[in-house]
Parts: structure tokens; C-alpha cells; sequence
């Protein structure tokens, strides 16, 4: 039986050993190119896991902060403080108020002097002369001064109240001077404008797409914000390339906030519309296509009016009629990544 089988090797590898195959033209050139682009692929996704990874890291740290810090002791301590000079805790500000000092008329006292009695004697025996001499000064001046007779303490009483009067007069302008500039100030700075640029994970033959967008943001509350504007956005189609133009809208909750770093939670959609690329362009052919979205965001002020940001995302896209293939269909669900520059005035 071994011999047998070997025999039919034998035979095979004699009829096959100078056989070739051909292949078409251009097979090695796209295998060496799709070896190349799987390589890119897998090196783009591990790069964007690491930033996403990164990010999470630190938007944990932030909010393990702020969640741990005790601010409840350094409010107190700082009021403890404010009471103990004297003055008041005004949110971050302390407040020290001073009392004009009141200085009394100076009243003329009493004044008595009097020179005693210089009384020389000479005295002799019952049958002399006997002669004395007594001398006796004696100087008294008396000054009394009353407050409700001299008119001169009703006028200095008077000038000295308008000068309190005046005093509180103008620490009450300023203090409605600063608050006024303060409610100005924050109002000014309720708008904001933010440019970014962002991409999403590739899903099998398309490659990653592109994204830019610029937005405006309007501050409502403390903690509350909403966000619009218009987004531009470059998908892999396959043979070509799609161009689309968006409409997003989110609303932005902080969640931590401290003097240099902001951490919030995003959530919103986007709806986009086909307008270069496909041989069809009209609502027909190529719908608009709706999409929702969460995820969080963090920043970093530089000043007072320009910080970084970095808004890692996970979105859902909506399927539609189009006639071309995408990322988005081959991926419905995807992570974005947008960082950018947002500027308050």
C-alpha cells in the first residue's frame, strides 16, 4: 500500500513539477499595495486607541478630583478667616470693610493755679517790737465748655457725618460699579466660538474619514451649554471619494471644572447631506442621513479666551437608500475623535 502511494506521488510531482499558473496583469502591484494599506489600517486604529485611551485616563483623574477634594473644609477655613479680619467671603473675593475713624472735638480742660501763702515771722520777747508781714496770692482760671452752647462742635459734628455720608455714598457706587462689570463681563463671555478637526475608526476596504467643523456655543447656565453649526465631512466611497455637509447640534453638561481644565458629557446628532462625489446628487439618490451621538469632553485653558479641547465620541449613523457604500454602512456604529481650539467672547 506505502508503495502504491508512493508511485502517485511520484506521477503527480513528475507531470507537475515545471507547471505554471499565470495571473492577471497588475496581481502583484495591488497585493503589495493592500499588505500596505491593512498596515496603515491597524497602525491608525492602535494610535487612536492610545489618544482615546489617554483621554479617558485623564477626564477619570479630573473628575476623581473634583469628586475627592475637600471643598467644603477650605470654604470654611477661608470664611473663618474673612470673619476674623473683619470682612466678608464674596464667592472667591474677600471683602475687608474699614470704619472711618471718628475724631472727638478737643475740649479745653481745667486749669487751676494757685501760689501759697509766704508768711515770714520775726518774733522776740514780750518787750520788743514784733512785726509781721503775711503775703498772699492767689490765681484761679475756670473754663467750661459745653457741647450744646458752642456752636463751633455743632459744625465740626456736621461736617464730620457728611464726610461718613459721602464715604458710604461712594463705597456703594463702587461696590454697584464692580458688580456691574463683573454681570457684564460674564454675559460677554456667554458665546464661544470653536474650530476642530476630527476622524473615525476605517471598517474594512474604506478608509478613514475625514471631518472639519466650526461651531458656536452659547453658555445658558453654569453647567449648561448648546452647541451648532456646520460640518464638512470626506468618506471613502469605494472608487471615489464622498463630500457631505452636516448640521450638527449638542448640548454640553460640565461635569468638573477647575481654573486651567473643564470636563463635561455631550450628547446630540447630526444630519448630513451628500452634495459632491456620487453620480446622483439629489435627495432621491442620496437622502439625508441622521445621526446621534454622546460622549465627553475636556479642555484646557491657555488664557482667558483661547483653550484646547478634545471631544472622543461614539456614534450611531442611521441607515439610508443611498446607492454608494460606505463607512458608515459597513460600520454603523463608530468612535469619533475631534479635537480643536475654542475661543470665548
Amino acid at each position: 500500500m506505502k508503495k502504491e502511494n508512493d508511485e502517485i506521488t511520484n506521477l503527480f510531482r513528475s507531470r507537475l513539477n515545471d507547471v505554471e499558473v499565470p495571473v492577471r496583469d497588475g496581481f502583484w502591484e495591488e497585493l503589495n499595495q493592500g499588505l500596505a494599506t491593512c498596515h496603515h489600517r491597524r497602525l491608525m486604529f492602535f494610535r487612536l486607541t492610545a489618544a482615546a485611551s489617554v483621554l479617558l485616563v485623564l477626564a477619570a483623574s479630573s473628575a476623581a478630583f473634583w469628586y475627592f477634594s475637600p471643598k467644603e473644609d477650605l470654604e470654611e477655613a477661608f470664611t473663618q478667616i474673612a470673619v476674623a479680619n473683619g470682612g466678608t467671603l464674596d464667592g472667591d473675593v474677600v471683602k475687608q470693610v474699614t470704619q472711618p475713624v471718628q475724631h472727638a472735638p478737643i475740649l479745653p480742660k481745667k486749669m487751676s493755679r494757685q501760689l501759697a501763702a509766704y508768711t515770714p515771722a520775726v518774733k522776740e520777747d514780750n518787750d520788743s517790737v514784733s512785726v509781721t508781714v503775711s503775703m498772699s496770692f492767689s490765681f484761679s482760671v475756670n473754663s467750661t465748655v459745653r457741647q450744646h452752647n458752642n456752636p463751633m462742635n455743632h459744625v465740626a459734628n456736621e461736617a464730620w457725618q457728611n464726610k461718613e455720608s459721602v464715604q458710604q455714598t461712594g463705597t456703594s457706587v463702587e461696590q454697584e460699579s464692580t458688580r456691574a462689570v463683573l454681570t457684564e463681563s460674564a454675559r460677554s463671555r456667554s458665546w464661544a466660538l470653536k474650530m476642530a478637526l476630527g476622524s473615525s475608526l476605517p471598517a474594512g476596504k474604506y478608509q478613514m474619514p475625514v471631518l472639519g467643523q466650526l461651531t458656536v456655543e452659547r453658555q445658558l447656565t453654569k453647567h449648561l451649554a448648546i452647541e451648532s453649526g456646520l460640518r464638512y465631512s470626506y468618506i471613502d466611497g469605494g472608487q471615489k471619494g464622498l463630500h457631505y455637509i452636516g448640521i450638527p447640534l449638542q448640548m454640553n453638561v460640565t461635569l468638573a471644572k477647575t481654573n486651567k481644565m473643564n470636563l463635561y458629557a455631550l450628547v446630540g446628532g447630526v444630519a448630513d447631506k451628500c452634495i459632491a462625489g456620487a453620480a446622483n446628487n439629489n435627495f432621491k439618490n442620496e437622502p439625508i442621513q441622521l445621526a446621534v451621538m454622546g460622549g465627553v469632553g475636556v479642555g484646557y485653558k491657555l488664557n482667558d479666551k483661547v483653550a484646547l479641547f478634545a471631544e472622543p465620541t461614539v456614534v450611531h449613523h442611521f441607515r439610508t437608500d443611498s446607492k454608494h457604500e460606505t463607512v458608515r454602512a459597513e460600520r454603523p456604529t463608530n468612535v469619533n475623535l475631534i479635537c480643536g481650539v475654542r475661543m470665548t467672547y
